[in-house]
Order: structure tokens, then C-alpha cells, then sequence
């Protein structure tokens, strides 16, 4: 049977909002809702619904209206940093056997870690509909059709990154996240062991287009390709644009239309930032994907915001439209005309569902730098410091950014962003990469 998270995470912290030793069901998710959020309405509900919740967890309607009384994650984490050393203990206790963890979580990390399950859990509803659209490409024959689905082979990455935590960018007036991640263990220097596991896992699904058969193409022919685009002089940065690719489609099941470097019937090298198709169910977005890897965080966030102003479609002074990103030749030398029609047809079903600006998808890594001290502490309190030195990097990326979308007058665009610290972001990312395809 399938672990209801949602009410274990009601239960694990019911004992910090009792009174008299009591809290009905409804009360329990009404007291977490107050504390992950700003304002929140005790009369969004019907005590019926608070309990309906309890038992089958949150939905979509629900992380609306969490939106809408301003998620507030802090607030949470404080919450849950009042509780005493005997009710962390029953609390990690309790979390550690009825989501049956690999690990209890320490005290130390235990609001860290009921921040991140609760956006975890919020995420899931807002993307359930979504998965239950997997959508395919119609054609006109049934043997010619292209199955439009989930692309990345993402089953380890959870053993690859932990989510420090994810918030919103305020001066963004569309659905955004920015997200702050760190390699797993969140120990410096960092182990790039599972991370090269992905990657190599990914590299034939990064590079294999839309329409090509990936039994067709060998994880052989995909690197011999990469090193080739890598050695052209076109990329800045290979692994960046790859992980872009890993992080949208599987946090945003934004599926890729195309990317930089795919295999085609012309295996050809495109001059092109990748395309994404984000779809939940209400709203269709195309994504620009674009990254970049600089050893220190501002000037990276400056690279990508850079990428972004000059690339030639925001280079006047109009509102780019979403159609304007896409190269229909690009689409047309891959699955065909025919197939890419289809493609092109599934993006604007109808105007109300369609969102007409474009979107940007980010990929930001940076050399982590802090002047703690990280090796005479215990584990625990080494990766402690190490989540607070991100957490203080992804603020200092929401201000960075603002200041850059207002100026760019890009308030009406989705962002999702990505942050991942490195040793040293550079020189590991292509050492990283010389170590898979020998660039």
C-alpha cells in the first residue's frame, strides 16, 4: 500500500500544535498549512475537506491556495525548530519508520527536512495532472507516431542530489521555482561518483532527437558526437546544458523538443539554445533552456542572464512570443515535416490554454566558497553549514535575478532555475566530461 507522506507529515508534527494532549485530524492539517504559509484562510475548507485532505493527501486545488496565502518556508522551519529535544526525537523517529527512510533524520536537519517533504509533497499535486497527460504526437499513420513522453532515465536521482530548498522569485509574475540543490553526500570537497552515473546514463537520451529511435543509436556514437560538438568551439559548457536537460524534464517534466547537440538522420551540431514543453494539464509552455558553470556564483548568474539578452530573439525591443524560440527547421530535420507539424500542432491546441510568452529553464553551477570551517565538526554538523552556505546562495541568486528580470522586463515569463554548488565548477565540469567522452 502506498505511504500517505502527506498524513504522516500531519501526524509527525500534530504533537507541536496540541492542546490538552488533543488536535482533531482537521486541526493538525489546518496548524501545518498556517505554518507553511504567510496568511492562510482557515475557511479556504470545509472541516469535511480539511479531513478529506488528512486521509488522501493534498491536490492541486490545495497548492493554489497555498500559493495564494504566500508559501512561506521559513515560517515552517521555525516551527518545527521549537519543538524540544525529546519531540525531535519522537518526531525523526517517527518519520524514519512510517516513510521507511534509509537514515532517521538528525535534529539538527529534522526542519530541513519536513521543509523539503512538504515542497516535495506541494510539487507532486501541482504536477499530478500533468502525469496523467502523457501525451503522444498524432499522425496520420500509427506506425509513424512519436511517443512524446519522459525522456531522462532519472531513477537515481534522488541518491544524486539533495533539494536544500526551492522557493519563488516575487518580481515574477507567472509560475516560478528556483531551486537550490547540493550533491549527496553534502560533505566538501564534493563526490562526483553518483553524479557521473547520471550523466553517463543520460548522455544517449540528451543527444538522441525526437523521432530517432534510441535502439538506433549507441551510447558509443552519442559520445563521439558530444566530443565532436565539444571540441567545435559551439558549447560553453557541456555538462550544463546536459544537466539543464536532466533538471526540466525531471522536475518539470518539461519534455525536450530539441537540444544543442542531438543525433539526427544528418547528425548535425545546432546552433541553438534547447526547446522544452512543459504541460500540467492547464497550460502549455515552451521553455528556452539555457545554463551556465562559472566558479564564482555572481558572475555565473550574470553569464546566464548575458545568454539570455542576446539571444536573437530577445535582441528587440518587442515581447517574444513562445512561438518565436522554436526552429521548425531544426523540428523538420529531425522527425520530418509530417511528425513535425504534429509536434508543432500539440504545442497551441487553442489560444486560452496556450501561454503565449515565452519561458526560460536554467541550469546555474558555481564554486562553493565559505568561511566555515567544514572539516573539525562532526558529519552532521559539516553538512549542516555546508545546506546554510546554500541556502544564503540561493537568496543571494533570488536578488541577483530580480534585479535582472525587472531590467530585461521580464516579469511576465515562467523562470525555473536550478542551482548546483561544485569544488570547483569549472575545471570538475570538465574533468567531469573528459572522464565520459574524452573531450
Amino acid at each position: 500500500m502506498e505511504i500517505n507522506r502527506f498524513q504522516v507529515l500531519v501526524d509527525a508534527l500534530r504533537p507541536l500544535s496540541e492542546i490538552d494532549g488533543t488536535i482533531s485530524n482537521e486541526a493538525a492539517v489546518i496548524a501545518l498549512f498556517d505554518d507553511y504559509t504567510k496568511n492562510w484562510n482557515v475557511d479556504n475548507y470545509k472541516e469535511s475537506n480539511y479531513k478529506k485532505l488528512y486521509y488522501k493527501g493534498i491536490n492541486a486545488s490545495v497548492v493554489q491556495k497555498l500559493k495564494s496565502s504566500t508559501i512561506d518556508e521559513d515560517k515552517l522551519k521555525q516551527f518545527v525548530d521549537t519543538a524540544s529535544d525529546d519531540q525531535k526525537y519522537s518526531i525523526s523517529n517517527y518519520l524514519f519508520e512510517e516513510l521507511k527512510l534509509n537514515e532517521e533524520p538528525s535534529s539538527e536537519e529534522l526542519s530541513y527536512f519536513c521543509v523539503n517533504l512538504m515542497s516535495e509533497l506541494v510539487e507532486e499535486a501541482r504536477n499530478k495532472k500533468r502525469r496523467k497527460r502523457k501525451q503522444k504526437i498524432p499522425t496520420q499513420k500509427s506506425e509513424d507516431k512519436i511517443a512524446f513522453v519522459k525522456s531522462v532515465s532519472d531513477e537515481m536521482f534522488a541518491s544524486v542530489f539533495h533539494q536544500v530548498n526551492v522557493s519563488e522569485m516575487n518580481v515574477v509574475k507567472n509560475r516560478n521555482l528556483i531551486h537550490a540543490f547540493v550533491l549527496k553526500p553534502e560533505l566538501l570537497p564534493f563526490s562526483y561518483k553518483n553524479l557521473r552515473e547520471l550523466v553517463l546514463s543520460n548522455i544517449t537520451n540528451y543527444a538522441v532527437a525526437r523521432g530517432v529511435g534510441k535502439t538506433a543509436v549507441s551510447g558509443l556514437k552519442a559520445g563521439i558526437v558530444l566530443r565532436n560538438y565539444e571540441k567545435s568551439g559551439v558549447p560553453s559548457n557541456l555538462l550544463g546544458e546536459l544537466l539543464t536537460y536532466v533538471f526540466l524534464e525531471h522536475e518539470e517534466n518539461a519534455l525536450k523538443l530539441y537540444t544543442r547537440a542531438e543525433i539526427s538522420e544528418t547528425s548535425r551540431t545546432i546552433d541553438s539554445e534547447g526547446i522544452y514543453l512543459k504541460s500540467d494539464g492547464e497550460k502549455t509552455q515552451l521553455i528556452l533552456g539555457a545554463s551556465q558553470l562559472n566558479n564564482n556564483l555572481k558572475n555565473a548568474v550574470d553569464n546566464v542572464v548575458d545568454k539570455l539578452s542576446k539571444f536573437r530573439n530577445n535582441q528587440s525591443d518587442e515581447m517574444v512570443l513562445a512561438t518565436d524560440i522554436v526552429d521548425t527547421t531544426i523540428l523538420n530535420a529531425q522527425p520530418g515535416e509530417e511528425k513535425s507539424q504534429a509536434i508543432i500542432q500539440s504545442m497551441i491546441p487553442n489560444e486560452s490554454d496556450f501561454e503565449e510568452v515565452v519561458s526560460y529553464g536554467l541550469f546555474i553551477g558555481y564554486q562553493f566558497k565559505t568561511e566555515q570551517d567544514l572539516d573539525n565538526c562532526t558529519q552532521e554538523e559539516a553538512k549542516k553549514r555546508c545546506r546554510q552556505v546554500v541556502n544564503n546562495d540561493l537568496q543571494q541568486a533570488i536578488s541577483q535575478l530580480g534585479r535582472a528580470i525587472q531590467q530585461h522586463h521580464w516579469q511576465k515569463s515562467s523562470f525555473y532555475v536550478y542551482l548546483l554548488p561544485f569544488t570547483k565548477a569549472e575545471e570538475d565540469s570538465h574533468s567531469i566530461m573528459e572522464d565520459l567522452i574524452g573531450v
